[in-house]
């Protein structure tokens, strides 16, 4: 087995969202990088596009958000695997959240208050569970 570290968790989950949002229907870039804050431009058949930041965790922890880019067709896409990376048949849980609504979700990470981060905990069994409705709503 190859040994995994976070870039690679990262990337998994992009090509997973990206998978994902062209199985329903949407024409999806992926920038692979080039971008800080976007992984994924997606538009939709009508013509409207937003913009992606994804984020993956290979367990139930944090996300650690860097806020620079706020704005209505901005979104992040947390991807938690559960301890099961890699167990592909395991499908990882999807939270789907407004980057205008992420401050409401913050937290300080303990025991290093200048890192901000969004908990597991508090997306487990929240609206933005698979809510790839907002994307164009």
């Amino acid at each position: 087995m190859i040994k995994q570290n976070s870039q690679n968790t990262n990337l998994a989950a992009e090509f997973y969202i990206a998978s994902q949002l062209f199985r329903l229907g949407y024409i999806v870039t992926i920038t692979l990088g080039h971008t800080k804050e976007i992984d994924l431009i997606v538009a939709h058949p009508d013509g409207r596009t937003c913009t992606i930041d994804v984020k993956g965790l290979k367990n139930t922890t944090n996300w650690p958000l860097n806020l620079k880019l706020k704005k209505k067709d901005h979104f992040f896409v947390l991807v938690s695997y559960l301890n099961k990376f890699d167990q592909i048949e395991v499908s990882p849980d999807v939270f789907v959240v407004p980057s205008l609504y992420v401050d409401n979700l913050l937290t300080k990470w303990t025991g290093r208050p200048e890192v901000t981060c969004i908990g597991y905990g508090k997306l487990k069994n929240s609206k933005f569970r698979n809510a790839w409705h907002l994307l164009f709503k």
